[in-house]
């Protein structure tokens, strides 16, 4: 790297790291000249003091004042000097320019008031310091000090006793001063070799301080004696010619100007390698634009964009990215700088001889260049698969330098597997910090959150002592995740333990961050402080409207076209696999998960005038993960009934439906079993894969593997109504999509493990509940459908031995519900055990409750038992109560269906006058305000 890039490049990173002092000489204030408004050089001021006092040889600059203030006092002495500095004179861009830098302090010898003007026109944050006091007052963390007093102030120093002084007119200044000296890199503008200004400040340097940070001045011209005397004193001349920056006049006070704005603007905008054909240096470019990045686990696209800057994303089918730098005659941007977009083609033109080259040659050129390396292992930590390359040959399709430190979309998909599984990722890690970061991860994913917390607390103490920001700004993120849910979790047992325990204020400890710091992580930020979570929603909405109106203007007869059409899938994998991989305990903010979920949605509605709808394993999880039960049923509700044509399929790979199936399921319901605490989430988990599976044509093996499954849980005491919902449904779209024959004795051996659960008084209440509500209806239809019979006889029996023990109330229920079902499904055997167990209730039935009635009905209906006549009057006798309208059931719609499926079916025409007063007393109890049922 050339000498000059290097001393630039300190420079730069001393401004980063809020360590750059700007000293500010009286070529700075000329810049503000005018036509009308001229600033005096030294040489004006010295003459002018001449002439009032006579003088004509040569003497001391300091003694020169000296003697003009003891001939005409101080009132004439300030008059003299201060009619050379009108407090209105405009600032020039050089100095806006100065203050963009925002250095953390910046020095003045200058008397005038231009750069407190500019301060104040520009809005920048600067404490003006032109006294001890105003240092003392002062609390702004950048401040700018005039050493030399201002004429507001009366305390301008020129004459000699001024300098002899100073020390003890300016002892808080000097110290401060001096500590600038020691700690910050010292760049000097506006003065010449001869400044006397200059001169002074080199004797100081000299005299108080023997090792400083570097220095630096900025000069247009090349003269080697005074370079060396500076250099003496510690301080480094940048000789800033016309070549780099395009100004020829640089003898001019506006050429010099210019070129000290360019070259101000060239450490801005970081465009140090913009000067130099050295591909060493555009390389070293890049990756010191990169390499803070290599602290992750994974790199979000828009990471990459934000730090290199004038650039895009091209994407493909495969769901990874191609990496485009913008050129000079490119796309516009609002980031848009020219130099930037030289080295971007500098960088290219390294790219295509090498991409032409033999492996050998490759080979040998990666070996001895490390940097390249590792900016392609960084882009490859975003899914980036390589580099786009000027289109000479092939239009229509992108050719690219292969980034060959990634795998095939097929190889990723695969390790990203171990992600998206459900099931704890070993890390294999020699980085204690990473292999904590997993520790801390998995702790929290299995509820262990005190455990979590505390290898968190360890996390943050060690990126904090070895400074790997990133990392830490990711630990203090979840330190309020695991905090919310040890404090905040309805299920959580630790609050008290955590009360004392604050969240953190991210915001304020990501401003306390080194500022070349904040600048490489604000994307980060904006991801964990949810700022581009919610644009990201945003972006979302359009995308879900848009294509919704394009799917009808399609099956309207429209035709569409979408250039961008596979970035959402691109970037839902990439945004997914960025907290996954970085271990960002972020499943609970709900704005990220909504994201998650409208990257499927999006998924479904691009694919929807098509045939088939495919999903990928990262849409698989998202809608295993985010989506609620009761929200995914909606989603997917578009693929439960075959109405015409148009209906799409949904389709996943025979690959993913064996990871779903070997490994998802079978992790889910191991999780049940073994974890039942209403913390966990795992219920949810399961019945959307088993939803997601519902609307998937499988084979009889997967089927049975499936089934298999059902059977474990329904026998552990982890089933809830949910999971009987989804396995109903799951039997029901299996049947009515795709007429699956499934083997009965799979789906007799589900019935068997649910009659033994019952029989052994293993089931719950949630057993009791869907047996008896019907949430497992369709195992009994599907049985019939497919003509099984039940057969065991022994297994019934002790079954009906079982409910004989239940009160009677519980018995008509099971009789109405399970036994009923199994009935319908028994040959002649079981079918006879059963009715005789249902007729000796029949015969027992003596009360005038609901029950007995409704299930007196239901006997009628079923078959069990004929319809007599004084069964009327027990009615009528019933209904009694209700008549009054002061009193209801809900019951009384059970009986209305009862009644009318009595005359529509068994033509019990009697009941006729039963059905139209259940009718009224229904419809009386529906035209009642704020009605409640009893």
């Amino acid at each position: 790297m050339h000498l000059k890039n290097v001393y630039i490049k300190n420079i730069r990173q001393a401004n980063e790291e809020d360590r750059l002092a700007i000293f500010v000489g009286s070529g700075v204030s000329k810049s503000s000249d005018t036509d009308y408004i001229s600033l005096p050089s030294w040489n004006d001021l010295i003459d002018e003091l001449k002439s009032e006092l006579a003088i004509t040889e040569n003497l001391d600059y300091l003694k020169l004042a000296q003697l003009h203030y003891l001939e005409f006092g101080e009132q004439k002495y300030n008059k003299t000097l201060k009619k050379y500095f009108p407090e209105d004179i405009a600032p020039s861009s050089l100095h806006r320019t100065i203050l963009k830098l925002n250095p953390h302090v910046i020095i003045t010898t200058n008397w005038d008031c231009i750069i407190e003007n500019a301060i104040e026109q520009e809005g920048h944050l600067y404490d003006t310091i032109c006294t001890d006091n105003d240092l003392v007052k002062s609390t702004s963390h950048n401040k700018f000090i005039k050493i030399h007093g201002d004429f507001k102030n009366h305390n301008i120093v020129f004459k000699e006793d001024d300098y002899i002084n100073y020390s003890r007119n300016f002892p808080l200044i000097e110290n401060y001063i001096k500590s600038i000296f020691s700690t910050h890199t010292v760049l000097f503008l506006g003065y010449s070799y001869n400044d006397i200004n200059l001169k002074h400040i080199t004797k100081w340097i000299q005299s108080h301080s023997k090792s400083v940070p570097p220095m630096y001045l900025v000069s247009f011209l090349t003269d080697k004696s005074q370079e060396s005397y500076l250099r003496n004193h510690g301080i480094t001349t940048l000789v800033v010619d016309s070549e780099n920056y395009s100004i020829n006049d640089i003898k001019s006070l506006k050429g010099r100007s210019a070129l000290t704005q360019s070259f101000l603007t060239s450490i801005i905008n970081d465009d140090s390698a913009a000067f130099t054909h050295d591909d060493q240096e555009v390389i070293s470019f890049f990756y010191d634009r990169l390499k803070h990045l290599k602290q992750q686990n994974s790199v979000s696209h828009n990471q990459i964009k934000r730090a290199i800057t004038n650039c895009g994303l091209l994407y493909d089918t495969d769901g990874l990215g191609v990496f485009e730098l913008f050129k000079s005659n490119g796309t516009l941007t609002t980031d848009y700088s020219e130099t930037i977009r030289i080295i971007h083609e500098k960088f290219l033109n390294i790219l295509i001889p090498l991409e032409r080259s033999s492996p050998e040659e490759k080979e040998e050129f990666y070996r001895k260049n490390p940097k390249f390396n590792d900016i392609f292992f960084i882009l490859s930590l975003a899914n980036i698969k390589g580099v786009a390359l000027p289109d000479e040959h092939h239009l229509g399709k992108t050719r690219y330098f292969v980034n060959y430190k990634i795998d095939s979309s097929e190889s990723l998909e695969l390790k990203d597997r171990e992600h998206i599984s459900f099931s704890k990722c070993e890390c294999e890690s020699n980085d204690f910090v990473k292999l904590l970061s997993s520790e801390s991860y998995e702790s929290y994913r299995d509820g262990e959150y005190e455990l979590a917390f505390k290898k968190n607390s360890e996390i943050i103490l060690a990126c904090k002592r070895h400074r790997i920001y990133s990392v830490l700004l990711i630990a203090l993120f979840n330190k309020n995740s695991i905090l919310w849910k040890l404090k905040h979790s309805l299920f959580s047992d630790q609050e008290s333990k955590f009360e004392k325990e604050f969240e953190v204020d991210l915001q304020d400890e990501f401003f306390k961050f080194p500022r070349a710091e904040i600048k490489k992580n604000q994307v980060l930020y904006d991801f964990l402080s949810l700022n581009s979570v919610h644009q990201k929603a945003y972006e979302c909405s359009k995308k879900i409207l848009e294509l919704t109106n394009t799917v009808k203007m399609i099956r309207a007869g429209g035709v569409s076209f979408n250039n961008n059409a596979d970035e959402p899938a691109s970037t839902h994998t990439n945004l997914l696999m960025f907290a996954l991989k970085n271990h960002i305990m972020i499943d609970h903010y709900a704005p990220y998960n909504a994201v998650m979920r409208d990257f499927v949605k999006i998924s479904i509605l691009r694919q929807s005038v098509k045939n088939i709808v495919k999903l990928n394993q990262y849409e698989i999880y998202s809608a295993i993960q985010f989506y609620s039960s009761k929200e995914l049923k909606s989603e997917l509700s578009t693929f439960f009934k075959r109405k015409d044509s148009t209906q799409p399929y949904l389709e996943i790979s025979d690959e993913h439906t064996q990871w779903i199936i070997s490994t998802i399921l079978p992790k889910f319901t191991d999780l049940l079993i073994q974890d039942r605490s209403l913390r966990n989430n795992y219920e949810t988990g399961f019945e959307n894969c088993v939803r997601i599976l519902a609307l998937i044509d499988l084979s009889e093996t997967i089927i049975s593997k499936v089934i298999s499954e059902f059977s474990r849980l329904i026998y552990s005491p982890s089933t809830t109504i949910g999971i009987y919902e989804a396995i109903n449904d799951f039997l029901a779209h299996q049947h009515s999509l795709f007429n699956r024959d499934i083997d009965t004795d799979i789906l007799i051996a589900v019935l068997n493990t649910l009659i033994d659960k019952i029989t052994f008084k293993k089931a719950h209440a949630w057993d009791h509940h869907a047996i008896l509500r019907g949430s497992i209806s369709n195992l009994y239809g599907y049985i019939q459908v497919a003509k099984g019979k039940y057969t065991d006889v022994e297994r019934i029996r002790r079954l009906l031995s079982e409910l004989k023990t239940y009160p009677p109330e519980e018995q008509r229920n099971f009789s109405r519900s399970l036994l009923y079902s199994v009935f319908n499904i028994s040959n002649s055997t079981v079918k006879n055990m059963i009715k005789r167990f249902i007729l000796r209730i029949i015969s027992k039935q003596n009360s005038k409750e609901i029950n007995n009635w409704e299930f007196e009905l239901w006997s009628i209906a079923a078959g069990f038992k004929d319809f007599k006549l004084d069964s009327i009057m027990k009615f009528n006798s019933y209904l009694e109560e209700f008549r009054d309208g002061r009193i209801f059931s809900s019951q009384l719609y059970t009986l209305k269906e009862l009644t009318k499926h009595l005359i529509d079916n068994k033509k019990i025409n009697e009941l006729e006058d039963v059905d139209k007063e259940l009718q009224h007393l229904i419809d009386c109890y529906e035209r009642r305000p704020n009605r409640s049922l009893i």
